[in-house]
Formats: structure tokens, C-alpha cells, sequence
């Protein structure tokens, strides 16, 4: 039987459930001129690994694959993984979200704990430089593993050489665009005692001073208290990135007394906000139970609950001895009193509620110390998934993605 002329191709419609081979049609590519949406729909059936060989076939190949056009369409088809990095940082690993997760890939760094994961989106990692020696100036990296490639970013013309508080990126997509927000501690003594930054990928460049709005933080006098929160982990909702911060120090009470605002003292721990639309940094409420000092708080940390904001709230101060982790989760964007307690969990020790998983699992870090296990709800029952990741630990949502491969190193 004699090939498919480009009109025969044209007019059969390619099955769901077929996978061609990278090579294979590649060279069937160069016998025959195919239409470039009949191109498309090929290559959109094919594994990333397959994808990325076809850009050797020809310039229009090439051309098409890294065009943002075809990088959307592709990641509407991602696949959905959960990304896994334990500490130290020795290596990254991607796993199917099915029953036994699976894992897909595994890459190891050349140097444990060189680099630190800061968060992921769309397929993304932003990696920043740790160690003294090979990276003494903490470099910002953006890293996609699924295609393996990397951009370093310049660094910011002002602050570049202080150790960086905060990072985080984020996608806004408005505009196509990545964005790294970066925030530097001077120091409570500086002038300034924070710096907010954000670079885009689209300009190259570094927004050096962008804006600080808060509600419940007066002026930059309250911000010389503010210091990271144990689990630095970032939760993107609403076209924002949110990390937890925590108030330490003494305030001057009276300055409340005939205010509506919530005491900073009690209100010790608050969640920073990233606007990636109109890159301004804020604050956004949480629930009014940080208000009671009377209230054991054991460990605080951030998650995303079906693209709403969650916190979980541990408590490992029960007569019984074990600990209580409460999920709770904002049911309206920045609206403090739709937040409400979702889940509880009773766990032996304490451990960190990590990933909202499509099964409606959630994935629980440093179980058993070290353990990654998954919560089932409806059951209750914790269930051992047979792999490893400490309570501070790194896990979140992926997907394999073609991001940065238009972008030139």
C-alpha cells in the first residue's frame, strides 16, 4: 500500500490513543509536506522527549515548536505530575498522582544542597544559589526539568550581593510572562528594613522597587519585626503568590487601642501576597484564631485547596499526646471571615500537609519523620506511599511543560 498524499492526511482524523514514534515520523515529515495543523496535532500526541527531536527535521519545525502558540496548546495537554525534592537537595524527582505515584523521572544534582527550590509553575523551577563556595553571590535560576534547560538571571542592580529573605515565581497570564519576586531583609536597624523586587522574564529585567501595600502594618516602623516563617513553601491563588511571615517583636499597644485593626501582637503570623498582574506586594487576613495567644500553635504552613487558599494549623500540645492539624481554607479570595476549618487530622507526631491531591488524598510530609504518606478524608486513613520526604521537605503540583524552550539562554 503506497503512502497518504498531505490531502488524505488532511481528511483522516488521528486517533486519541495513537503515540508515533519520534524518529519515525520525523522521517515521515521529510517525505511529504504536511500541513502545519495537521503537523500540530501530531506533535501534540507525542511525549516531550519525542517533541523536542522534531525541532532537528526542519527550520519550520523548529519554528512551530517554539513558537508561544504552540507552547499553550501543549501545555493545555500537560500531563499532571507532583514534584518531590528532599533535604538535602540532592536531586528532584516527578511522579504520576495515580494510587502508587509513580515516579517518571528522577534528576540528581552534581553538588547536594548547591541550590534551593523557592516554588514551581506551569513546568518551572526557581532554584536559587546556596552554597558559599560555588555560588557565593545566590544566584536566581529558572529551571524547566522536563525539557532540561535553565536560565540564569542577571542579578538586580541594587541589593544583588544581600542574602534574599524571599523568592518566588509565579505566571501571569495576561501578559505570557513569568514572574521572580525577590525580597531582601536590611536588617531592623537599615533605613529600609525590606527591599520588594520582581523580575520578568518578557523584559529582562528587574522591577528594583516596587510597591508595599497593608492593612494591618501602619508603616515601615512594623516591618522591622517581620522575619520568614519556618516553612518558607509559596501558594499561588488568584493571580497572587502568598508566603507566611512571622511578627516577633514588642509593639507599642496603645497606638491600637482605638483602632478596628488586629493587635500585631496577638496577629503574630500573616500571609505576604505578590500580585503578578500588577506586581505589588500585600497582605492578605488570616483566620481570626492567630489572634488568640491562648491558642498552642505548634506549626504553621501554606498549601493550595482546589484553587483556594489553605493554611494548616498544627497543635501538638493535646492531653493525648498526639498532634492536631487543622485544614483551613479561604472560601472567598481576601475576605477574612470565609475562612473556615475544612479538615482535621490526628497524627502521632508533628508532620506537614503538603499536596491537595486529584483524588481528593492529601500528601503529608515528615510522617513518622521522614515518611511521605496520603491522608484519605473520607475514610479517615493515613496510608504509606512507600517513598520519602521530611517535614521540610519540598512537594507540589507539576506538569510537564515546554516552558522556556522559546526563550534564549
Amino acid at each position: 500500500m503506497g503512502r497518504k498524499t498531505a490531502e488524505e492526511v488532511t481528511k483522516d482524523p488521528i486517533p486519541d490513543d495513537v503515540v508515533l514514534d519520534g524518529k519515525v515520523a520525523a522521517e515521515e515529515l521529510k517525505k511529504d509536506p504536511i500541513p502545519e495543523d495537521v503537523v500540530m496535532s501530531i506533535l501534540l500526541k507525542l511525549p516531550i522527549k519525542s517533541i523536542l527531536r522534531f525541532r532537528c527535521v526542519s527550520k519550520s519545525c523548529n519554528s512551530l515548536i517554539t513558537s508561544p502558540y504552540f507552547i499553550k496548546k501543549h501545555f493545555a495537554k500537560a500531563k499532571q505530575l507532583i514534584l518531590r525534592v528532599g533535604k538535602p537537595v540532592a536531586s528532584v524527582s516527578l511522579h504520576l498522582d495515580n494510587d502508587s505515584l509513580d515516579r517518571c523521572l528522577q534528576l540528581d544534582f552534581c553538588q547536594p544542597n548547591a541550590f534551593k527550590v523557592n516554588g514551581s509553575c506551569n513546568g518551572v523551577v526557581c532554584l536559587s544559589g546556596i552554597h558559599p563556595k560555588l555560588d557565593p553571590s545566590g544566584s536566581v535560576i529558572l529551571w524547566n526539568p522536563s525539557i532540561r534547560k535553565t536560565l540564569h538571571l542577571p542579578p538586580p542592580r541594587s541589593y544583588a550581593r544581600i542574602a534574599t529573605t524571599l523568592l518566588g515565581i509565579g505566571y501571569d497570564p495576561r501578559t505570557d510572562d513569568y514572574k521572580v519576586a525577590r525580597v531582601v531583609r536590611l536588617g531592623s536597624s537599615a533605613e529600609r528594613p525590606f527591599v520588594f523586587q520582581s523580575y520578568s522574564l518578557n523584559s529582562g529585567s528587574w522591577n528594583e522597587n516596587v510597591d508595599f501595600f497593608s492593612r494591618s502594618l501602619e508603616n515601615e516602623e512594623a516591618l522591622r519585626d517581620i522575619t520568614l516563617y519556618r516553612h518558607d513553601n509559596q501558594a499561588i491563588v488568584n493571580g497572587a503568590i502568598h508566603w507566611l511571615l512571622y511578627r516577633k517583636g514588642k509593639i507599642n499597644i496603645e497606638r491600637y487601642i482605638n483602632s478596628a485593626l488586629p493587635l500585631p501582637g496577638h496577629n503574630k503570623v500573616f500571609a505576604l501576597s505578590f500580585n503578578l498582574s500588577n506586581e505589588s506586594f500585600g497582605e492578605i487576613m488570616l483566620p481570626e484564631c492567630f489572634d488568640d495567644r491562648r491558642k498552642a500553635v505548634t506549626d504553621r504552613s501554606f498549601s493550595v485547596f482546589k484553587d483556594s487558599l489553605s493554611v494548616n494549623v498544627i497543635n501538638c500540645g493535646l492531653s493525648s499526646g498526639r498532634c492536631l492539624c487543622e485544614i483551613w481554607v479561604m472560601n472567598q479570595y481576601d475576605v477574612r471571615e470565609s475562612w473556615a476549618i475544612k479538615y482535621q487530622i490526628e497524627m502521632l507526631h508533628i508532620a506537614r500537609p503538603v499536596v491537595h491531591r486529584s483524588n481528593g488524598e492529601i500528601l503529608i510530609a515528615g510522617y513518622s519523620w521522614s515518611r511521605l504518606v496520603s491522608f484519605d478524608p473520607q475514610k479517615p486513613r493515613i496510608r504509606d506511599t512507600g517513598l520519602e520526604l521530611s517535614i521540610d521537605g519540598y512537594a507540589e503540583h507539576f506538569v510537564e511543560s515546554l516552558a522556556l524552550l522559546d526563550k534564549s539562554n
